[in-house]
């Protein structure tokens, strides 16, 4: 039944339109028994209108002078039926008592139980109480809901509805209009304008606003906010219905001149392959009170190639002031570190972060020192010198990141000092190939791979102790099979027993 809800756009509907004529025939057929029934026999054809239910019969149709001197009664073989609401034709035959009969073609109306139209404001809930014809009593036979079984309330968007009504399980309509009367409703806003290439909207002077429907805004006259000079405005708010309300607000005009400021400019000097907080210390302040924005363009800075390069940083207000700092960005070469230094770093890192007992095992020193490496160490993807072990392993012992170069400096550093043996591998490259770097290492079982560097995301794999042949199955899973290839005749041969067997 939902399809019976259609917004016809504001025409009258073709039920309305029917019960028009419907009531113009009747109109006409009322007049045409009265015309014809002029009472010189002492009786007059009337038309009846009734409640749905009522009950009805043939001398409903006459009614009898009181000064005739003849006794009339009145028949019918057609059924009264009232139990649904319409004009009906009926043929009523009236005696006179005297054997003289006449014929009538009669009409009767039963009562609609709904109202032809119903009138509803925008905004308003629409309840199925509106449609009821309160004229006719209820008799108790009352049992209604919306068409389409709604029985909540229901609100409507403007223009002319047909709704359906059950009542006693049977479907009745009626015209819904939906309109709007009541004007909106709004609080003035003053404006501060300080940017003239900027143009304030109707909107803008306006808050609050209350209305059933969409409401659009106008300036009354066109304003010159170019100016310093307080502007009178008028908005003008016209809702969806043609209500139109007027709402005086102003514009204060300042126009910002004044570019904003920015401090804390300087130089940068950065070592290569480092990275910088451009913004950091920098302040941009602005006269109005407003915080401006601030650019920072670094297209032209190469932080892994030693140089000088310009920075340029942009500060703007709303009012399109502009204020512009240059600085230079300085990359300088990484200083050398010395093995003594390094050696000191690894071995407080040692002593304090590696937990190690007088009791424990080769075994267990080296997975503890496996353990802390893949853990502590951030997998960063930068220039590192594969020619300077001992500043990678210092820069990651210092900063905690670096590639797989630098994971296999700091675990040989910290084995090192666990007197444990170790030495470097690394993957035998094709052209276009990245460089991979691991170790081998010796806890008094033969040579094995140790490899503390962080895996692809999903391929995790406890690189620890392994033998050729593990390497070879984990790279063919996951069809990296060039991923731990390396020219096996430049290293002591390895263990072939699995320690994870």
């Amino acid at each position: 039944m939902g399809d019976i809800l259609k917004n016809k756009r504001g025409a009258r509907s073709r039920f309305a339109a029917a019960v028009m004529i419907v009531l113009s025939a009747l109109t006409a057929l009322l007049f045409a028994s009265c015309a014809s029934s002029d009472g010189v026999d002492g009786y007059t054809v009337i038309s009846p209108v009734v409640s749905p239910g009522d009950a009805l019969d043939a001398d409903d149709f006459i009614m009898v002078s009181e000064f005739s001197d003849k006794r009339y009664t009145a028949e019918t073989e057609d059924d009264l039926d009232t139990s649904v609401p319409g004009v009906f034709e009926a043929v009523i035959t009236v005696s006179d008592g005297h054997g003289e009969k006449r014929d009538h073609v009669c009409v009767y109306m039963v009562r609609s139980y709904l109202r032809d139209s119903v009138r509803l404001e925008a905004g308003e809930m629409l309840t199925v109480e509106r449609f009821i014809n309160t004229d006719i009593p209820s008799h108790g036979r009352y049992e209604y809901a919306f068409a389409d079984e709604t029985t909540a309330e229901t609100s409507f968007a403007l223009g002319t509805y047909q709704i359906g009504v059950l009542v006693n399980g049977e479907l009745h309509m009626a015209s819904l209009i939906v309109e709007d009367t009541t004007p909106p409703q709004a609080s003035p806003v003053t404006v501060h304008i300080t940017n003239p290439n900027i143009s304030p909207r109707p909107s803008d002077f306006v808050a609050d606003v209350r209305d059933a429907t969409n409401v659009t805004f106008t300036f009354k006259e066109e304003y010159d906010f170019n100016t310093k000079d307080d502007v009178p405005v008028v908005i003008v708010m016209t809702d969806e219905g043609g209500n139109v309300t007027e709402i005086e607000s102003r514009a204060t005009c300042e126009v910002d001149t004044t570019p904003p400021q920015i401090s804390g400019v300087h130089d940068i000097t950065v070592v290569v392959g480092g990275t910088v907080s451009y913004k950091d210390g920098i302040t941009v302040t602005d006269d109005s009170g407003e915080t401006p924005t601030l650019q920072v363009d670094n297209s032209r800075v190469n932080l892994s190639v030693v140089g000088t390069y310009e920075i340029t940083y942009t500060a703007r207000d709303s009012s399109m002031n502009e204020t512009i700092v240059r600085a230079n960005v300085i990359v300088v070469e990484k200083p050398k570190v010395s093995e003594e230094e390094m050696m000191q770093l690894a071995q407080q890192i040692y002593d304090t972060e590696i937990e190690t007992e007088p009791d424990m095992t080769a075994w267990d020193i080296a997975k503890a020192i496996y353990d802390w490496t893949h853990n502590n160490i951030k997998y960063v993807n930068e220039t590192v010198d594969k020619n300077d072990p001992v500043g990678a392993a210092y820069d990651g012992l210092k900063s905690r990141k670096g590639d797989c170069f630098t994971y296999m400096a700091v675990s040989r550093v910290l084995l090192q000092l666990a007197d444990i043996e170790c030495r470097q591998i690394e993957r035998l490259k094709y052209d276009d190939e990245a460089n991979h770097y691991w170790l081998l290492v010796d806890i008094g079982d033969g040579w094995y791979h140790f490899d503390s560097c962080l895996h692809f995301t999903g391929m995790a794999w406890d690189s620890f102790m392994r033998t050729d042949a593990e390497l070879e199955a984990y790279c063919k899973e996951h069809g990296i099979e060039y991923y731990y290839r390396f020219d096996k005749s430049k290293y002591p041969a390895r263990g072939t027993e699995s320690y994870y067997e």
